[in-house]
């Protein structure tokens, strides 16, 4: 009975056999008996030869990790709107369709809008945006004060600490409105220098719970000198932190403003290695600029004067029509190797990547050397392998590094010290800020 259906199957087939050529003939009993031979298999018949079996696996790729690079804050100076915001509340927008939605108006917060609107105009398309709006009692230095849980240490907590990019600007119309007393130093709001020292903690402390930032402060009540800015080039150290001069719009003749906004949108537009002063992504979105009420033109020398002092500054080139950002500058000196917002965002981006990588090995059995307790070769090249590839996933294949090396020294004890000390390079990419061209005549 065993057999019964294969005899059913060749007298079924015999006649059809029988008129089919010869080597036909062969192959078809050649089939039959392998059926035969092998009844009950589920497995083709070929695979009881010697070979190799390929099991294909899914989800084994590294995936990109997530660094929040472009996203952004804002606090501004503004006002509670009726049946709309209320001032104090952080709100992730991503539009200006969003600002309307939250409740901010043009009719009650111009200053707020304005910021907003340069912010999505620069950007150029939908993105994330932290905003706050805080009152006109709240100077720039408060919103930077990493002791005061109700300015940016309230937004940094409200985003879960994603914003990478922190901008704030006061509206000292509304300060000096209020009650406040502006005073003019070193040809600012003598706040926004307060406010850049301040940053300067704000920054370390968010540093300290691996939610790097880079801060950008608008540079209100600009003078309208030049020469009387403080050199922040000079003699400083304080690598997170820029100041912008100028605006978008003629703010106040008095307490003029700084286009913030627009410093935000470039960097939220451009990977973190180019700087937002680049001349092949074109001219800013704004179609006006200026310092204090003076229009800024081409051939104009105070955008380089206040670029030579280490502010970020709007200008016009000889040969362009626009506006340009001056450059990236931090406050600190040129020699620092975060001088400029890019290298700053890119050393940001690996200490996350490096932090992700490497907390996944807390705690993790280390293998050691026997009898020496130094930590075995082997598996310290492969922790140098993990985070090189790591990095040029994440960043040398998106142009923000040249390269990465790791080194872990094999000579280090991990047994008596539960500790893995590595040391990672980032290649950092060269800028052409300045090109010497020798030009003559030929024949």
């Amino acid at each position: 009975m065993k057999y019964l259906k294969y005899v059913l199957l060749i007298c079924l087939f015999v006649p059809v056999v029988a008129a089919a050529p010869f080597w036909m003939q062969c192959l078809i009993g050649t089939l039959v008996a392998l059926a035969i031979v092998m009844p009950g298999r589920n497995i083709p018949w070929y695979m009881n030869l010697g070979g190799v079996n390929v099991t294909l696996g899914n989800g084994n790729l590294g995936g990109s990790i997530q660094t929040s690079d472009g996203v952004c804050g804002l606090i501004l100076t503004g006002v509670t709107e009726g049946g709309g915001y209320t001032l104090g509340t952080p709100v992730l927008v991503n539009s200006m369709a969003d600002v309307a939605t939250a409740g901010i108006t043009l009719a009650n917060n111009p200053f707020a809008i304005q910021k907003l609107q340069d912010f999505y105009n620069e950007l150029g398309t939908s993105g994330a945006l932290w905003v706050m709006l805080v009152a006109n009692t709240v100077t720039v230095a408060a919103m930077t004060d990493n002791t005061n849980a109700n300015t940016a240490n309230k937004l940094r907590i409200a985003s879960g600490g994603t914003i990478r990019i922190l901008g704030v600007c006061a509206d000292d119309v509304a300060v000096h409105t209020g009650g406040g007393t502006i005073t003019i130093t070193n040809g600012l709001n003598a706040d926004v220098y307060t406010a850049a020292a301040n940053a300067k903690v704000l920054a370390a402390a968010w540093y300290a719970l691996v939610q790097p930032v880079r801060v950008v402060i608008g540079g209100s009540s600009y003078s309208g000198t030049a020469s009387a800015l403080t050199a922040e080039n000079t003699g400083t150290s304080n690598n997170r932190v820029a100041i912008v001069v100028g605006d978008s719009q003629n703010w106040d003749a008095t307490y003029s403003s700084a286009c913030v906004g627009l410093v935000l949108g470039r960097l939220a537009a451009v990977p973190v290695q180019r700087k937002i002063s680049r001349r092949k992504d074109g001219a800013v979105s704004a179609q006006a600029a200026y310092l204090k009420t003076t229009a800024i033109v081409a051939g104009a020398s105070d955008p380089g004067t206040i670029a030579g002092k280490g502010f970020i500054s709007l200008f016009t080139p000889p040969t362009k029509s626009g506006f340009y950002f001056t450059g990236d500058p931090t406050l600190t000196v040129s020699t620092d190797d975060y001088c400029m917002l890019a290298r700053g965002r890119v050393i940001d981006k690996a200490y996350l990547i490096a932090y992700d990588v490497f907390d996944n090995e807390v705690d993790d059995e280390v293998p050691a050397v026997a009898g020496t307790g130094l930590i075995d070769p082997g598996f310290a090249a492969s922790l140098q392998t993990k985070i090189e590839d790591a990095i040029n996933e994440n960043m040398t294949s998106l142009g923000n590094c040249d390269g990465v090396t790791a080194f872990i020294d094999p000579s280090q004890n991990v047994v008596s010290t539960n500790t893995v000390n590595v040391a990672l390079t980032i290649d950092a990419v060269g800028y052409a800020s300045t090109i010497n061209i020798l030009l003559g005549m030929g024949l």
